[in-house]
């Protein structure tokens, strides 16, 4: 009798040993999306599985009853470890959030965090701050989507706590100011870069089925009749060409919130961050246009970029940008351009460039309306 007991008893310490031991050995099973739980701890075998798997996964939660998601790559996680996702809101207003991280720990691996504000930022543009040092550099860049509430999407390693502001819009200054010249050709009124402007008198669509430039933007220029200018042979006494400055970057963060539209073998092509480039200021010369700087500025920095020419509306058409094409990313998914927080109703190879633009390529997911464009994909 005694020794059935104790067979008892070693195969009860057996089981419970098996149990307690495979707890961490069971391999977490992945979903697309995973809820963070009250404690905000994402377990070590969950990230584990994620780094092994080479998977994406959308962590969601909710503060103060706003929701906030963590988008974490697989590729991006070095040394998988117990950690603590959860944020606290502190402030949720229009064009000023402020949160923290609950982690006492900066994250091992890189991770964009989407907060869906429950106000439509004004904004259309911002940074990120440590809340105790808004008079210093920004952290990192903010991009704002969303229709009828923003998003702000943005990458957040380090512990602490954070605020959004709005990042200062050019068009409040400069670039809406008009100089007395007005255009030999059209008559209209120029800004200080001699770029014929548009005085808003203009009905219907021009031969290249544009539909009427707002009054105070930057009329088309044909890249044909540019070529033609420049292609006149020049006196060899001529001095170099002025270069000029501008600001241009390249983004995908509406991706982030619609992974569920996502080609599965595109996923390798979305930034953790959702930047393919952020924002560098590069030279131009007199004439260039949006297309020319775009061109170059990928051939410079190793980007892919594929465009094709639109004999229709006289413009080249950006088709892809790192390897993310048109529907790669729902049926109303495509690259656009904005200047100057204006998405421009033309092609990008018919915007002449002037001093101090600010381009941004921003992917989107909904006809433009997931980024403040709000019209049919074109470029």
């Amino acid at each position: 009798m005694k020794k059935i007991i104790a067979a008892l008893l070693i195969g009860i310490l057996c089981v419970i040993s098996l149990c307690s031991c495979g707890i961490d050995e069971v391999p977490a099973t992945l979903e697309d999306s995973m809820e963070i739980p009250e404690n905000g701890i994402i377990s070590e075998s969950v990230f584990q599985a994620l780094k092994d798997e080479n998977k994406v996964i959308v962590f969601k939660g909710k503060s103060n009853e706003i929701e906030y998601e963590w988008t974490v790559f697989g590729k991006d996680i070095e040394e998988p470890k117990d950690t603590n996702l959860a944020i606290e809101i502190l402030e949720d207003k229009v064009d000023s959030l402020s949160f923290k991280l609950s982690s006492e720990e900066d994250l091992n691996f890189g991770a964009t965090l989407a907060i869906h504000s429950v106000n439509l930022w004004t904004a259309e543009n911002a940074q990120l701050f440590f809340a105790d040092q808004t008079d210093k550099e920004a952290v990192a860049n903010v991009s704002i989507t969303g229709e009828k509430s923003s998003v702000l999407n943005m990458a957040v390693q380090k512990k602490g706590t954070y605020k959004v502001l709005p990042l200062k819009q050019q068009s409040e200054t400069k670039k809406d100011e008009t100089s007395n010249s007005t255009d030999a050709k059209t008559g209209n009124a120029t800004d200080e870069s001699g770029r014929a402007l548009s005085d808003g008198t203009q009905t219907g669509q021009d031969s290249y089925l544009t539909d009427p430039v707002p009054e105070g933007k930057p009329l088309p220029v044909e890249p044909t009749e540019k070529e033609k200018e420049t292609s006149v042979e020049k006196p060899q006494t001529e001095a170099p060409p002025v270069a000029h400055y501008c600001t241009i970057s390249i983004e995908c963060s509406t991706i982030l919130n619609n992974l569920d539209w996502l080609e599965p073998s595109k996923l390798d092509c979305v930034p953790g961050d959702g930047y393919i480039l952020y924002p560098v200021t590069v030279e131009f010369y007199d004439g260039e246009s949006v297309f020319d700087v775009l061109q170059r500025t990928c051939n410079y920095y190793g980007i892919h970029m594929e465009a094709s020419w639109t004999p229709m509306y006289n413009s080249a058409y950006v088709e892809g940008i790192g390897n993310l094409y048109e529907f790669d990313c729902g049926s109303g998914s495509g690259w656009m351009y904005r200047v100057n927080w204006w998405y421009p109703n033309y092609g990008c190879s018919r915007y002449q460039l002037a001093d101090g633009d600010y381009i941004e390529w921003r992917y989107t997911c909904d006809l433009g309306a997931d980024v403040g464009g709000g019209y049919a994909v074109g470029n």
